[in-house]
Order: structure tokens, then sequence, then C-alpha cells
């Protein structure tokens, strides 16, 4: 044996034995079925016969490459009617299975700003360019939002038991994926909270466990974790500013109404610096519009009453004064706003509805909130004061006003209940129960028929089921000419089933 034909018997038996077939040569003598040496890059038999040699890795890697190229140009289907909005969003990133997260991603883009209560039009765009693009070039809040999209669907796709498979094994990995980010967080200086792509991460889970409703505890170890991580912000400036606000709406309306009935499991000292942090007035916000500043009305009335059981004179007196504020407040009579800007026009009446729906959802909060802080100040008193029959009658003669479609029922949850606190007639009862049960029609989420359960054995009536109250709960009958109005945040006490968002 020669040198050279050593040296070339050796170049190439390396790649033989690491072959995990040994057999296995071009394309074209596997074609032809014909016995290929493995010579690269041109096998002996194609070069004798003047045939080009094509290799298993060469078809590989164009398909690649063509596949990458339709992914960055387009990311869903034709057929799927994704908006023309999203286009040009999309970066690469991997996941399971190609068909269901293209279903799984139309499905939220679909769905997802009916399950924010989201108005349509300016809003909705605004929306999905702020989650989409996050998601997207984020592996870890894709997880995240495709296990939200496929927990909702699961809801519509009762016959699909695979679908409850890929929920549950997307909503595994987002939990670990976060526990591990939240962790990292832990050692990582305060100048490098610039990214807020974690933050989006985890509020969509909080969507998940709330419009995914199955137990109370999973939500409050990741409000936990969005106040961690958006407490380690607020000194920071964030890249995308608009995205940083709309983070913090959303987290204040989780955060403060799952205060109000479980405040003692949340790190309210890290949430007050938040809101602390939050300028309320520089116009109108993209989930809650004005009733913003309300929301966290709802956190400071929480906070004041929630551990001090012999109220001081100087709560008393805070109290009192928001109070005062809040009996001065209204948007009754208010106009929208004036469209200038002859190119927005073709929005005006968009933004004419969605402004109608913002007037009656704060004075449905407003009055809510009277409910809440006059109770604060006098436990005792009694849901038959005609004061708070006063605010009980204001408050359905404008729930009468929100049509029953409009997607600013989704964050009704909260004032029905409070005012259900107070609906001592059966009239009124059954207007509060009627709006909990069409809100269930459109959001399916648990939180509603528990909350209808609730009330019905709060004012004493038979539950559609026949359920009996919990012998460890004491809930009052509020058709009781003795009874009392227990203080909001007692509904902890009185083993209240779910969050109110």
């Amino acid at each position: 044996m020669t040198d050279a034909s050593a040296l070339k018997k050796n170049e190439y038996t390396p790649q033989r034995h690491m072959s995990k077939r040994s057999k296995t040569g071009c394309l074209t003598c596997r074609r032809r079925k014909k016995k290929c040496d493995e010579v690269h890059p041109t096998c002996r038999g194609c070069a004798r016969n003047h045939l080009p040699c094509q290799w298993a890795e060469d078809v590989y890697s164009r398909s690649r490459r063509r596949r990458r190229r339709i992914c960055r140009n387009r990311l869903w289907p034709s057929g799927l009617g994704i908006p023309r909005e999203l286009d040009g969003m999309v970066t690469i990133f991997a996941v399971p299975s190609r068909p269901i997260m293209y279903r799984l991603l139309a499905h939220f883009t679909e769905s997802s700003p009916v399950w924010m209560s989201i108005s349509p039009g300016r809003r909705r765009d605004q929306f999905l360019r702020h989650v989409i693009p996050t998601a997207l070039g984020h592996s870890l809040t894709l997880d995240c939002l495709l296990a939200l999209s496929a927990g909702d669907l699961m809801k519509y796709e009762l016959d699909e038991p695979e679908l409850r498979m890929i929920s549950l094994e997307l909503y595994g990995r987002a939990v670990a994926g976060l526990r591990t980010a939240v962790d990292r967080e832990l050692y990582r200086s305060t100048e490098a909270y610039v990214s807020d792509d974690l933050v989006l991460a985890v509020l969509l889970l909080c969507v998940h466990e709330t419009h995914n409703f199955s137990d109370t505890g999973r939500l409050l170890p990741h409000l936990n974790a969005a106040a961690f991580l958006l407490q380690q912000r607020i000194s920071s400036t964030p890249a995308d500013p608009s995205l940083r606000a709309f983070l913090l709406e959303v987290f204040c309306y989780f955060f403060s109404l799952t205060s109000f009935t479980h405040g003692s499991s949340l790190l309210l000292d890290r949430a007050s610096e938040i809101f602390d942090s939050i300028d309320y007035h520089t116009g109108q916000s993209l989930l809650l519009g004005p009733s913003q500043d309300l929301i966290v009305t709802i956190f400071r009335i929480t906070r004041l009453t929630l551990h001090t059981p012999n109220m001081s004179e100087i709560v008393r007196s805070e109290l009192a004064s928001i109070e005062f504020q809040l009996e001065a407040r209204s948007m009754i009579g208010m106009n929208p706003p004036v469209v200038h800007d002859p190119g927005e026009q073709m929005f005006e009446t968009v933004n004419h509805i969605s402004f109608s729906y913002d007037r009656v959802v704060f004075e449905l909060y407003r009055l809510a909130c009277l409910i809440f802080v006059k109770q604060a100040i006098d436990p005792l008193i009694s849901p038959r004061a005609p004061e708070l029959q006063k605010v009980v009658g204001c408050f359905l003669t404008e729930l009468e006003t929100l049509p029953h479609d409009s997607p600013s029922n989704g964050l009704l949850a909260w004032p029905l209940v409070i005012t259900g606190f107070c609906a001592v007639a059966h009239a009124h009862q059954r207007i509060i129960l009627a709006r909990l049960r069409i809100i269930h029609k459109t959001w399916r989420t648990d939180i509603f028929p528990q909350t209808v359960d609730f009330l019905r054995r709060l004012w004493g009536l038979d539950t559609d089921e026949g359920a009996t109250p919990n012998e460890d709960t004491q809930i009052p009958n509020l058709n009781s000419h003795s009874s009392s109005l227990f203080s909001g945040f007692m509904l902890q006490n009185l083993g209240l089933p779910t969050v109110l968002v």
C-alpha cells in the first residue's frame, strides 16, 4: 500500500466509522440501488458515470434555509386570517409542532383582545403590537402565550384529547422556564433590567390562571413574581416605554383586585412602590381607560384596612378623603374627545363607542368603590342603609346602559360582587346574576359561575346545583333585617372561591 493510498484511507475512515449506518451512501447511488463507496464530495460511482453526486446533508441544509426564509417572510398560512397589521413582526423561533403553533397563534390573535376586554379598533391593534413581537422574539414568552391560547381553545375543542396534553406540556414548560428565569434575576444588577419580555411572560400566565381559571393558589405566585420583577425595573429606563406602560397597567389591575380577596398572600410592600411610581394622569390607558386610577383606589383602600382591625383616626381620615373624592367624580354627561386630524376620522365612530364603554365602566367602578369605602369606614353599616341603596340603584341604572356584547363586560366581576353585598331587593339580585351569566357565555371562565354561586349563598338562595354552603364558612344572609355588611377584605374569611378579575 502506497503512502498516498494509506493517507486517503485514513482520511475517510473516521467518517465511515462514526456513521450510524455504514451503508449510507449518496442519494444518487441509493436511487440507482448501487453500492456507494461514500467518498466525499463525489463518490467514484457518480464520477465514473458522470452523474451529480447528492448527499442527504446537502438537501437537509437547503431545506432548512428554505423553511427559514418562509418563516421569516410569513409566519401564518394565508388561510388562517391573521390581520395585516401583524405582518413583518415575525422572528425565528422553535416550537414543537408547526401546525399546532399556527393554530394557537391564530386563536390568540383572534381571541386574546376579548380575554383582555380590549375594545376593537386602535386599542386592539396596539395590544397585539405590544404582545406579538415580544413573544415571537423570546421563546419563554412564546411558551406562555401558547399555553394561554391552548388553555382557552380546550374549552371549545372538547373532542381533542391531544390538545389537552399539548396545553399541559406548554404550561409545565412555561412555569419551569419562569422559575429558572426569576431565580436568575435575583443575581442580576439593577442596571441590567431593561428588557420587559420576562414581565410580559409572567403576566400572560396571570391571564391564563384567571381566564382558564382552576385554582387561585396558582395565580398568587405569578403575581408575586411580577411584583418582584417590576420593582427591580421601575428605576430603569425601559427599552420600550409604551410596552412598559401597558405591563404596569395590566399588573395594577390583576394585583389590586386580587389583593382585595387575597391580600395577605401577596407582596403588598413591593407592589406599593410600583403603584406609587406610576403617573395615572397622562391620558387614557389601553386596558382600563379612565378607570385605571379607580383600580389604584381599590388597592389603597385594601391596604389601609387589611391589617388595621382597630382603625386609627389617621386611617379613617384618609378613607373619608377617598370617599369625598369618589362622590365628587363622575363622567356622566362628558363628551368623547374631538378628532381634529382628517386622517383619523375613520376611527371616530369606533373611538366614540369605546369612550361610551369607558364611561360606563368608570361609573360602575366608582359606585362600587363608594360602597367599598363606606363599609370600610363603618363595617357595621346595614346593607339597607338609604345611602347604600341609593348607590345600588345608580349602579344598576348604569349597568343597563352597557350592551351585553361589550368587551368591557369582562372587567365587571369586582363591581358586580361589591354591589351584590348591598343588593337586598330580589329584582336587583336577579339583574346582577343575569349579567354574570351573560358574561360567562362569552368569557367561559369558571370565575363567573363560582361568583354566582357565592352570591346566591350570600343572599340565602339555593344554588343551581343545590349545593350547600361550607359549614366552616359563615356567610351572612342579607335577607335578614339584622345582618350587617361585612368589610370587603373579610371576603377571605367568607370563603370566596375565586378572585374577582
